[in-house]
């Protein structure tokens, strides 16, 4: 096999989940995501948590809006792997939150696109539930070169639903909280075959995370587990405030986080990971560095994400 072929069997199964039969590689958003082990399905202060768990956007107060860019294996030449995705969440009051997201990831040969709007409501102050529908969209180019045989590229469309819930124990110590997280994706099953064939069918995705939030020390301890078809991955992390000052009468902070995760499936993979998050007044800056282990002769990942909360 060549390494091309490697890096691109690796991107699909190794980062996340993967749909039986193919198709639709969860590579994660946001380069906090990444840094925290590959999940947020139990955070609730980030836009980007509605690809991962729809209730969390129900503690967010004020319109945030999130862009990433990933610079996958700058090691590849012979392929143009792309990244990139999007998250917006506006808040209506009594009436719950709205987002929307989008992530794109294209090669030279593949390229597939979700489309997502959520929804979620807070219950009593410690509970929240919310759900997404998700437009899946991939396509391929048709043959090119000399020798290809004339025909048309390929495309397919579907739907799918997620729903997830949070819950908060606070103060389980004096300014101490543990906040849980649930997540069900694809819950339908669709098949994102052409022929709408069972061997298209998405994988029933469950996560479930728990972090443990230090208000006094200003750090944040993640662990989550994820299993979708024959594929489990747990994922740990942290993040700490090692800085806080003030610029021109702005808060200034600088969060480092570290983590990583492993997969089990027809082999074990894992990631190391480590980056930092720069907030000045309302924007947060956030880099990531994903390591995959069993690529030893490929370069990491570069993760780049900015958020706005007004």
């Amino acid at each position: 096999m060549n390494l091309r072929g490697l890096v691109l069997i690796t991107l699909a199964v190794s980062i996340g989940t993967r749909a039986h039969g193919g198709g639709f590689s969860k590579l994660p958003v946001s380069a906090r995501a990444v840094t925290l082990g590959g999940s947020l399905v139990s955070f609730s202060d980030d836009p980007n948590v509605l690809f991962y768990n729809p209730a969390g956007i129900a503690a967010l107060r004020s319109l945030s809006l999130s862009t990433s860019y990933t610079r996958l294996f700058p090691g590849i030449t012979d392929d143009r792997l792309s990244y990139i995705s999007g998250a917006a969440v506006a808040n209506l009051g009594f009436a719950g939150n709205l987002g929307v997201g989008i992530r794109s990831f294209s090669s030279n040969t593949w390229k597939e696109s979700e489309l997502v709007g959520s929804y979620a409501q807070q219950f009593f102050d410690f509970l929240s539930i919310g759900g997404s529908a998700k437009l899946l969209y991939w396509s391929t180019p048709p043959p090119a070169g000399f020798l290809a045989v004339p025909e048309d590229g390929l495309s397919q469309a579907t739907l799918s639903f997620d729903v997830g819930a949070q819950s908060t124990i606070r103060d389980i110590v004096p300014d101490n909280d543990i906040q849980f997280g649930i997540f069900f994706g694809d819950i339908t099953r669709p098949s994102i075959a052409r022929n709408g064939s069972g061997d298209g069918k998405l994988d029933l995705r469950m996560a479930v995370g728990a972090d443990y939030v230090s208000r006094v020390y200003d750090y944040i301890v993640t662990v989550h587990y994820t299993v979708a078809g024959d594929t489990r991955r747990i994922g740990i992390g942290g993040e700490f405030i090692a800085l806080k000052t003030s610029l021109l009468d702005e808060p200034v902070e600088l969060t480092l986080r570290a983590g990583g995760g492993g997969i089990q499936a027809s082999g074990h993979q894992a990631d190391i990971n480590g980056g930092l998050g720069l907030r000045v007044a309302g924007f947060w800056f956030d880099y990531a560095f994903a390591y995959q282990t069993q690529l030893l002769n490929i370069d990491g990942t570069h993760h780049l994400t900015l958020r706005y909360s007004f």
